[in-house]
């Protein structure tokens, strides 16, 4: 805004705002150099911040999930020779192992079906969305206290005791919103209306407990709920309106009707007979699931061996892992320094292409970290943790990476990278097996080994597992960069980058101030300069005019 309250030249008829602009170029050649240097810290940060990122992503991919966990050394593979009668899982510790499995019986869950007969011709129309106090009149049927009945029920499910157990339902509550509640009680059963029927039948009600097995019964409460027998009564009261019928004991049980008893399943294994509630149990760490029958003397064997190839697949996808972070240091350190491409100017990005601005930058962004001597340690920890042995006994017979088929590149300029062994060893049962063999065997022979080779613990570093200790190297790294880079929510006075920057943009602040003086003063000499020129062309005019505007 002050240029444009600026006039030059009036006097003089000099360009001076061309020539302030000129002498301020001059004048601004240290604030570009710094603003360059400003950036550099800027793209510095973000590339420490890139190889930060990914040095966190390789420590957090073992340290719940993966190698971290010794479950992942334990998967089974496991198969049923008949799926149709049984299939099967590993859960927990599983060992390996092979079982002849008979199916003399499914469990199946107690239910109660009420009778179909016929009633009022306008009985089936609409059931579900009648309302409690037109299908139940109260004094009829259910006792409301203040438009809300409780309703309480003995429940016994396989292999319990009875408990009473107490719901609500309103009388404003249709039949529908009545068989939802009572699903969603503690009643533990699933019930629904069928009105197929033909006109005039009575809609048969479905009763089922939620869970398998015998000795499921339901009964009338003996008190109810607090001891309130009006409770109990309500219980009697809505599965009579349903259709359902009790016995004439003391407390009479729920008669099944048209349904059927609940039954445990009955299986051998190995030959040794057994039953369970459920058709889903397990036994010695493998769940079974039952879904048929089996015929005769027919055997379903059912297998669980180590997975091996999934196990394979976790180790080698940690493998891809470290080796891209190697790339990614080494490449930081290797990259070439263009030290005559500096950040660009605002004038300079405008007079050129979008894509010379990119290519540009592209170079001038490059070997920021190079021989960066955080991350050269950084990556000496990652191979000393990897590659050194591991006292631990607990590891068997698997002493270091090599012992199982993972060795360091032998190419010098893949800086440690892990590969799969291409020489052969021989092994103490005399087969001679290349890198991806012996990782195989090591899979299969002694899982609980390979996970104490990468994650074992001990009192000394050198007890360490492999993994535990390159996590151990990796925060260590990670902490380093972190004070020299920082990370998110950390602010600039925290670590040294930031400090630099904030310093920069102080020194940048100073030198603006600088400047605007520096063109003040130029701008005053001129003024100046205008003024006096102005000064001596009125006194020449005054001195033509007294000579007679120059005539003789």
């Amino acid at each position: 805004m002050s240029e444009m309250l600026r006039f030059g030249g009036l006097a003089s008829g000099l360009d001076t705002h061309q020539i302030v602009d000129d002498l301020m170029k001059a004048e601004r050649i240290p604030l570009d150099k710094m603003q360059q240097d400003r950036q550099v810290l800027d793209w510095k940060q973000n590339a420490y911040r890139d190889v930060n990122l990914q040095m966190t992503k390789l420590r957090d991919s073992f340290r719940a999930t993966g190698l971290g966990l010794q479950s992942t050394f334990l998967q089974k593979a496991v198969s049923s020779s008949n799926t149709g009668v049984a299939t099967a899982t590993a859960v927990g510790n599983a060992p390996n192992t092979s079982v002849q499995l008979q199916v003399q019986q499914l469990a199946t869950a107690t239910s109660w079906i009420t009778p179909t007969g016929t009633d009022d011709p306008g009985v089936n129309e609409n059931v579900l969305d009648q309302r409690v106090k037109d299908w139940w009149g109260d004094g009829e049927g259910l006792a409301f206290v203040d438009g809300r009945a409780t309703i309480s029920l003995d429940v016994k499910r396989p292999g319990g005791e009875f408990e009473t157990v107490s719901f609500h339902v309103d009388e404003n509550d249709t039949v529908a919103q009545v068989l939802t509640k009572m699903n969603r009680s503690d009643l533990g059963v699933n019930a629904y209306l069928d009105q197929s029927a033909a006109a005039g039948a009575v809609p048969q009600m479905i009763m089922t407990m939620t869970e398998s097995g015998s000795g499921s019964a339901i009964r009338l409460a003996a008190e109810g709920e607090d001891g309130d027998p009006s409770t109990s009564a309500n219980g009697r009261a809505l599965l009579e309106a349903f259709g359902f019928g009790f016995g004439t004991e003391d407390l009479p049980q729920l008669e099944t009707g048209a349904g059927q008893e609940g039954q445990n399943s009955r299986f051998s294994l190995n030959g040794h007979g057994t039953e369970r509630t459920t058709n889903n149990f397990t036994i010695n760490g493998i769940n079974y699931q039952l879904t048929g029958e089996t015929v005769g003397n027919e055997r379903v064997t059912i297998t669980a061996q180590t997975d091996t190839d999934k196990i394979m697949e976790k180790i080698m996808s940690f493998v891809e892992e470290y080796n891209e972070l190697v790339d990614t240091i080494n490449g930081s350190l290797r990259e070439e320094r263009f030290r005559d491409y500096h950040p660009l100017s605002d004038e300079e990005r405008r007079a050129m292409s979008e894509r010379e601005v990119e290519m540009w930058e592209e170079k001038a962004m490059s070997g920021l970290l190079r021989r960066d001597p955080a991350l050269s340690s950084a990556l000496s920890g990652m191979r000393m943790s990897l590659y050194s042995s591991v006292q631990n006994e607990a590891a068997g017979m698997f002493k270091d990476l090599a012992s199982i088929g993972l060795v360091s590149s032998s190419d010098y300029m893949d800086g440690g990278k892990i590969v799969l062994d291409t020489n052969s060893r021989t092994m103490p049962d005399g087969q001679r097996l290349n890198g991806e063999d012996r990782l195989r065997a090591a899979i299969e022979s002694d899982p609980e080994g390979l996970y104490q080779l990468f994650m074992g613990s001990g009192e000394t570093q050198a007890e360490d597992g492999v993994l535990r200790r390159l996590r151990g190297s990796l925060d260590t790294a990670i902490d380093r960069v972190t004070q020299r880079a920082g990370r998110e929510g950390r602010t600039m006075h925290q670590f040294t980058l930031g400090r630099e920057m904030m310093n920069m943009d102080d020194r940048i602040s100073n030198f603006e101030r600088r400047l605007q003086q520096v063109e003040q003063r130029y701008w005053n000499e001129f003024t100046a300069l205008e003024r006096a020129m102005a000064k001596a062309n009125a006194q020449a005019d005054q001195m033509f005019s007294l000579l007679g505007g120059g005539m003789m």
